[in-house]
């Protein structure tokens, strides 16, 4: 009898305890921890959807990210000096660090080119390019696909960030779904089997790893433009 008396004081007690506890202890919705985290999560995670970057890339292509290239582009051959002079303020003036822990340095450019020839024999397809005065030599390289390596559209804009997206995988989704808009709007257009010895205005991007020298340089673009002497 004793036994069965100090058993039920013992679980009397420790229901005491567990009751102490939890009057001190606030229980929240998982909705409402969302809330407080600000802007660590997008509203896609929040709204339980997936990401879809084609809608994305629909909603900031014309409205956002073509004219921040059209106003805050640096010219090719201005940059290319002010990098070799002074690297690090260069850097600073004009370039955009990776997004989401990369490496490197992102850069907005424009300029003017005559294309001296297309070269198809990879997969990453290139015009290469002479810069003013023309010379007849190769200055730059502009990638034109089918392949179109690095993130260096997504990672030149400021507007795009890591947050609004949710996870890694989304966020290399949505540059492939620029890089793949880019081709649609300003390579598919082109005749590329004519196009050598046409000159032509373009807008891109181009990214410098830690390790890359400015020969390293090839060019992103987002528009290109051939001129009225260099023909359509």
């Amino acid at each position: 009898m004793m036994m069965r008396e100090r058993t039920l004081c013992s679980f009397v007690m420790l229901l005491i305890g567990i009751a102490v506890l939890l009057s001190g202890c606030t229980i929240k919705k998982i909705s409402e921890l969302d809330e407080q985290q600000g802007d660590e999560y997008s509203t896609w995670t929040k709204s339980g959807k997936a990401f879809d970057p084609v809608a994305y890339v629909d909603s900031i292509w014309d409205t956002k990210l073509i004219p921040a290239f059209k106003e805050e582009s640096c010219d090719f051959e201005t940059l290319l000096a002010a990098l070799k002079k002074d690297p690090e303020t260069a850097t600073q003036e004009y370039g955009l660090m990776s997004k989401a822990g990369g490496m490197g340095v992102t850069f907005k450019i424009t300029g003017s080119a005559r294309v001296v020839s297309y070269d198809d024999s990879s997969r990453n397809g290139l015009l290469l390019l002479d810069t003013p005065p023309y010379e007849g030599t190769v200055d730059a390289k502009m990638q034109v696909g089918p392949v179109i390596r690095n993130t260096a559209i997504r990672d030149s804009v400021s507007f795009i960030r890591f947050t609004e997206v949710g996870n890694q995988l989304q966020f290399a989704s949505l540059a492939d779904e620029l890089n793949a808009r880019m081709k649609k709007e300003a390579v598919e257009p082109l005749d590329l089997s004519s196009i050598a010895g046409k000159e032509i205005n373009y807008y891109g991007a181009f990214k410098l790893e830690d390790d890359d020298s400015l020969d390293d340089v090839v060019i992103t673009p987002v528009i290109i433009e051939p001129t009225i002497a260099g023909g359509a």
